[in-house]
């Protein structure tokens, strides 16, 4: 059986596998979510088009933040993983 938060490539047609395409990874469960989320903003806007940015964290209300201070950017999600109160978001950067 998978783990929960085993990443996985769901898009057939990308020649490079989902893993190989994540620049940045942040794990919200024990951080400081201003500050975070002002590091999510960051590393956003550094990435070239097609990256991912991979994000756990265990509580609702950081992950639904997460889309609203991305909210100027474009970005598709391409993957989400959750396990009881654990939650992994995939997000690609779009145009």
């Amino acid at each position: 059986m998978a783990s929960p938060l085993q990443i996985r490539n769901i898009e057939n047609n990308q020649d490079e596998p989902l893993e190989m395409r994540i620049k940045h990874k942040f794990d919200l469960r024990e951080a400081i979510t201003p500050f975070t989320f002002l590091k999510i903003t960051q590393a956003f806007r550094e990435m070239k088009v097609g990256e991912i940015l991979q994000v756990n964290g265990n509580e609702a209300k950081t992950r639904k933040e997460i889309l609203k201070v991305l909210n100027t950017f474009h970005y598709t999600v391409v993957d989400t993983e959750e396990d009881n109160d654990l939650y992994c978001i995939f997000l690609r950067k779009e145009n």
